[in-house]
């Protein structure tokens, strides 16, 4: 439960500061956002806007966040009408890829030291 609490931290900051250069954007949350789900809707939220007000913003942010480029495309060219939540799950997946990755190689530096 801490863990997954400490996770949903990370992933708003790392999300956050994703989107920070697009001033008619903020994602900081007016709100307290409590679980995956709640910030997921948030950010599906955010999403619907940007498509509209800055759609290539967006793009660059996906492309920012490395995000695969053949899973971006298969999102904007699907005839599925709710794109947003679908680009949300694509930004927090590899968001938290890249949290667990940052501890894995945390964990293993910390072992190289003590030993």
């Amino acid at each position: 439960m801490k863990e997954d609490k400490e996770n949903l931290s990370q992933l708003k900051k790392a999300v956050s500061s994703d989107f920070y250069n697009y001033k008619e954007f903020s994602l900081l949350p007016e709100a307290d956002l409590n679980t995956l789900e709640e910030f997921k809707i948030y950010l599906t939220e955010k999403i619907s806007e940007l498509m509209v007000i800055n759609f290539d913003g967006l793009l660059k942010i996906l492309y920012q966040i490395d995000i695969n480029e053949i899973k971006i495309k298969n999102v904007i060219h699907s005839t599925n009408d709710y794109k947003a939540p679908l680009i949300a799950d694509l930004i927090i997946k590899r968001q938290l890829q890249k949290i667990e990755t940052r501890k894995k190689y945390k964990e293993n530096k910390n072992r190289n030291i003590l030993s």
